[in-house]
């Protein structure tokens, strides 16, 4: 889940008009409860879209990369070790669905890493090792 607070919003009003449409922040704060991506885009010196985005959860993952359309990027999960709070970002290689074994409307998505790694994106099993079921990918980040 990502926050922030009034105090954070960006006071310069030029910097808040060049990023319209998009909301001006100095920080975003997160929580552990869905896996936080990082979403960077590839360098244009034209506009002044966002050079990156911190996404919460799978959907909205979904959701900002069929947006962003022929835009180059790569995606990057915010890891954070429970021993000593460090954060890392880790490269995320594609988004996976899980094959649906009963009538249950609950859609539940996978990520895998550069690693080779592939983890549940569910607040009960992140950051654990969970039996892999069988599952479809949705979406690939390798190469764009």
């Amino acid at each position: 889940m990502l926050f922030t607070n009034r105090d954070w919003e960006e006071p310069n009003p030029i910097k808040k008009r060049l990023m319209q449409p998009f909301l001006t922040w100095r920080c975003v704060g997160w929580s552990d409860l869905t896996p936080n991506f990082f979403v960077v885009a590839s360098s244009s010196e034209e506009d002044w879209n966002p050079g990156g985005w911190v996404v919460d959860g799978a959907e909205s993952l979904i959701q900002l990369v069929l947006q962003l359309g022929a835009v180059s990027f790569s995606v990057h999960l915010f890891a954070r070790k429970e021993a000593d709070a460090s954060v890392t970002l880790c490269r995320v290689s594609g988004l996976w669905q899980e094959v649906a074994v009963d009538d249950s409307d609950l859609v539940r998505y996978w990520y895998s890493t550069t690693d080779g790694e592939t983890r549940l994106c569910s607040p009960v099993a992140f950051g654990m090792r969970v039996e892999r079921p069988q599952l479809v990918k949705v979406m690939s980040f390798e190469y764009r």
